[in-house]
């Protein structure tokens, strides 16, 4: 079994590699994509929230001026920014999984550039693929959502309860972003949720790695904007890092796909 220090070395080393893996098989087109994504979800949220601010003042009368119509002016103006700031919150979690699509494909050019194998898949196969990602992702997202509520009870220790909480929330978050960078690899070998769950905790200090590495943009700078950016160069990596590993595992070496 490769050690922690093997599996955070391996992370990052892949994700430097990730850049001219990705130059070198003209995967930049895939990146074009979330440019798109962005700012249509972008636009669809602000123009939301100017058609609920809309809907908002004309739940009184503001025709007739006065402190109403003042209000009535501030809340179609204000809902639009509302909605820009709930995109900057929540839009890199929705683009990166409208990305998933994407992510697959540069998974498997990925695997295809390092290790020459190739992939086939049918309609049937694909519908049983996007099955098992929504079960995969339900599950995350309700394990790392208790998770995060646990943690956040600790803020009830003054200053050392609250540091050891916004550190574990970041490893908790950090592992499971990891986990789905790691899953398109896991989906595309056909190992079912359960071995998926298997190999990721195998190598979890990977998978914290590697989801640590998307989540500082995502916690201190304007993560929305990069989110997919990060999430197909980490998709890059950890494919990259997967294969590196599991080539020198014999629990994993021996059951890949050909």
């Amino acid at each position: 079994m490769a050690t922690p220090i093997n599996q955070i070395t391996s992370g990052l080393r892949a994700f430097g590699d990730a850049f001219g893996i990705i130059r070198r098989n003209k995967m930049g087109k895939y990146f074009v994509v979330p440019v798109i994504v962005n700012i249509i979800l972008a636009g669809l949220l602000i123009w939301g929230g100017w058609g609920l601010g809309e809907w908002i003042s004309s739940l009184w009368d503001s025709e007739h001026g006065g402190w109403l119509g003042w209000l009535g002016t501030a809340v179609q103006w204000v809902m639009p920014i509302v909605m820009f700031f709930v995109f900057i919150f929540i839009g890199g979690t929705i683009v990166n999984l409208l990305m998933s699509p994407i992510y697959t494909v540069i998974s498997e050019k990925t695997d295809t550039s390092l290790t020459g194998r190739t992939f086939s898949t049918d309609a049937k196969q694909t519908v049983k693929d996007i099955w098992r990602a929504v079960v995969i992702a339900l599950k995350s997202t309700i394990k790392q959502l208790v998770l995060t509520l646990l943690c956040l009870l600790l803020n009830i220790i003054p200053i050392i309860g609250q540091v050891l909480s916004l550190v574990l929330i970041f490893i908790i978050n950090s592992y499971y972003f990891g986990f789905s960078f790691m899953d398109y690899t896991n989906e595309r070998y056909r190992r079912n949720v359960t071995e998926s769950n298997n190999e990721v905790w195998h190598y979890k200090y990977l998978a914290i790695t590697i989801g640590a590495i998307y989540a500082l943009p995502m916690y201190v700078l304007c993560g929305t904007f990069l989110a997919a950016y990060a999430g197909g160069v980490c998709t890059v990596a950890a494919t990259k890092a997967q294969i590196e590993l599991e080539s020198q595992d014999p629990q994993y070496s021996g059951i890949i796909e050909k």
